[in-house]
């Protein structure tokens, strides 16, 4: 095994194998992106490989100063497409993905050929893979997908499928099932995705991929599949996503991102022959659309709509395969739009996290992703990532806010202090959120109303509003919570996300089986657009759910919630609509609980006169869905505790 290391100066990624046009031995070339942070620019480095797959002569290409993408496949070449990482082309057959209205499909094209259609589903695909056989007409296609394979629906899991296309065009599967293949599995290693493929002169496979925190490999002959075979440690860790395999002469050069840097080793090809096969379903896509209330059902119990208000929901914190989570980034606006019928959605990658770092390309890449999939006016996407600073004492986590393209990273690696993160992000425009701050801490000495004017209270890792939450708290920062910093005098609305990494039960700490639906974020906005969803935020007129679309008003004298006013008493009015019977709304305040109703309804009302330095409603359904509103402040701020 080898290690082209990623050094403070050089950090590497997106590693490729190809083969350079040409007879001879030394063809074999490893190329991937490499990042010069001081020199602020990126180069695709070129490392010639030997037969025996030894490193040999460097070289780099011309300085750029971000490299998107690198193509996948015959050729190694810089691309600003995105999508180019969502394709493969070999031996003249490119294989690609499309989605359209909820629907996948996978689709191969060889020359001179009408394209054929391998596989469609309702559900996200990604990242195909191609492998030609020796006869040059037949191929090989792997993609995965997070379609299950008992009923067709779409699940949390992803995991990948191969399909071989025959010279006629005809799809066949492999008539051995796959071993490992388990989309219920639980704890922190979960999901097989990205897959590179190669097929041995004797005809047998092998199949390479990501799993949520290893690299694996598994063989396909005669015989059937063999067992997964571990390619890393298992570590929680931030690795590369897509691997790349290659065959020499002495086997197969297998590279991927780990933890330090490029790791390059040499392994046996595949034994055996080729596989049996079967005729393969093709198209899945009749299973049934997942059943979610359109925007248009709700707006008609809507509450906002009296002041001209639209309420919308999403996600606003996740993360993906481009840190320590699982998928493209593309799937997560497909699974937020489609699946869930989200309004808008934001990906918060770590930009700096247990060996990964985002440059500028990847950086680059994120943002155009996002770009893609905004539609004002039908879903919005919102450029964000997540700054990981040290826990408690340190200043935790917060997540990022960019009100347009092109604004930079502040990185951790060179803002350490949460108060200068928030500072530096506010002068650019944007603005702050800590999260799970019972576990890694609230940064109260870096709180500013303004550059950091939402915190986020409630994920798969539990609700911090309080200490002893009936929704459960991953950490034990009691003094840290979001009650206890709103009576020091601390101005900030709520918000409320998933913060999902694509595990099952986030690995035994969500208190749900889908941790997607642990937490959203809703905004009373204007219209659905990133800039009406941005102005909204700013100004608190959002509020947090423990995942339930709970339609939630809440005014005090008139305003709307977030709102700063003089008086110190309020005559405040809450309307809230459930998705399921509500039991109790109360208004909560400096000495707690202020008022209360009880309720056996989908619908309620609690009006009453307040006298508190802020004020929130907090709303309870019988199946223990909750929301709350940002809160309103009224009279002058309190002097700060120590």
């Amino acid at each position: 095994m080898l290690l082209l290391a990623q050094r403070p100066e050089r950090y590497l990624h997106a590693p490729r194998l190809w083969l350079r046009a040409g007879e001879g031995p030394g063809r074999a070339e490893l190329a991937c992106i490499a990042w010069y942070p001081r020199a602020d620019e990126e180069r695709v480095l070129r490392v010639a490989l030997d037969d025996s797959g030894q490193l040999g002569a460097e070289s780099c290409d011309a300085a750029l100063p971000a490299i998107v993408a690198l193509t996948r496949g015959d050729h190694v070449e810089v691309s600003d497409d995105p999508a180019a990482e969502q394709r493969e082309e070999r031996a003249g057959a490119r294989v690609w993905i499309e989605h359209a209205a909820g629907v996948g499909s996978v689709w191969l094209a060889r020359p001179g050929e009408q394209a054929v259609l391998v596989f469609r589903a309702r559900g996200s695909l990604a990242a195909p893979a191609l492998a030609v056989a020796a006869d040059g007409r037949a191929c090989w296609v792997a993609f995965h997908h997070d379609v299950r394979e008992d009923d067709a629906r779409a699940d949390v899991a992803k995991w990948i499928a191969l399909r071989f296309v025959d010279a006629a065009g005809q799809v066949f599967e492999p008539a051995a099932a796959m071993l490992e293949r388990d989309r219920d599995r639980q704890g922190v290693e979960q999901s097989f995705e990205f897959p590179a493929l190669i097929v041995s002169p004797s005809g047998a496979l092998s199949l390479f991929g990501r799993g949520s925190h290893n690299f694996w490999r598994q063989d396909l002959n005669q015989l059937g599949f063999s067992p997964r075979i571990a390619l890393s440690d298992g570590e929680w860790g931030s690795r590369g996503r897509h691997i790349s395999a290659l065959v020499c002469a002495e086997g197969v050069l297998v590279a991927r991102r780990d933890r330090k840097g490029i790791v390059l080793d040499r392994q046996a090809l595949p034994q055996g022959t080729a596989p049996a096969l079967q005729p393969a379903r093709v198209d899945f896509s009749c299973a049934a659309a997942p059943s979610v209330l359109p925007r248009q059902a709700r707006v008609a119990r809507d509450p906002a709509r009296a002041h001209g208000l639209v309420t919308l929901f999403g996600d606003i914190q996740q993360h993906s395969a481009h840190s320590d989570g699982v998928g493209s980034a593309d799937e997560v606006y497909l699974r937020a739009r489609e699946r869930y019928g989200d309004d808008f959605v934001a990906l918060t990658d770590h930009e700096s996290f247990l060996g990964k770092r985002t440059g500028p390309g990847e950086w680059e890449y994120l943002q155009r992703v996002a770009e893609r999939y905004d539609a004002p006016g039908e879903f919005a996407t919102l450029y964000a990532y997540e700054w990981t600073g040290k826990a408690f004492p340190g200043p935790g986590h917060k997540c990022v806010y960019y009100p347009r393209r092109g604004v930079p990273i502040v990185s951790r690696d060179d803002v350490p202090e949460g108060k200068h993160l928030v500072a530096a992000v506010h002068a650019l425009g944007g603005f702050s959120s800590p999260h799970h701050i019972g576990w890694t801490g609230a940064d109260e000495a870096g709180h500013d109303d303004q550059g950091q004017p939402l915190w986020e209270i409630c994920s798969c890792h539990g609700c911090y509003e309080h200490a002893g939450h009936p929704l459960g708290q991953r950490g034990e920062l009691e003094d840290q919570m979001a009650d206890l910093m709103l009576r020091k005098g601390h101005r900030f609305g709520f918000t409320a996300s998933s913060d999902s990494h694509g595990l099952l039960w986030h690995h035994g700490e969500a208190r749900k089986r889908d941790p997607y639906r642990t937490g959203l974020t809703a905004v009373q906005a204007h219209a659905v657009s990133r800039a009406a969803i941005m102005e909204a935020l700013r100004a608190r007129r959002c509020y947090a759910t423990s995942g339930a679309k709970i339609l939630l008003d809440v005014r005090a004298n008139g305003h709307a919630m977030g709102s700063e006013l003089s008086e110190r008493a309020a005559r405040v009015e809450v309307h809230a609509v459930g998705t399921a019977r509500l039991r109790s709304v109360e208004l909560v305040g400096h000495e707690g609980v202020l008022s209360r109703v009880e309720l056996e309804a989908e619908r309620g009302v609690l009006e009453a006169r307040v006298e508190s330095p802020f004020v929130y409603a907090r709303v309870v359904q019988e199946d223990g869905e909750m929301a709350w509103s940002s809160p309103i402040f009224l009279g002058p701020k309190l002097v700060r505790g120590a």
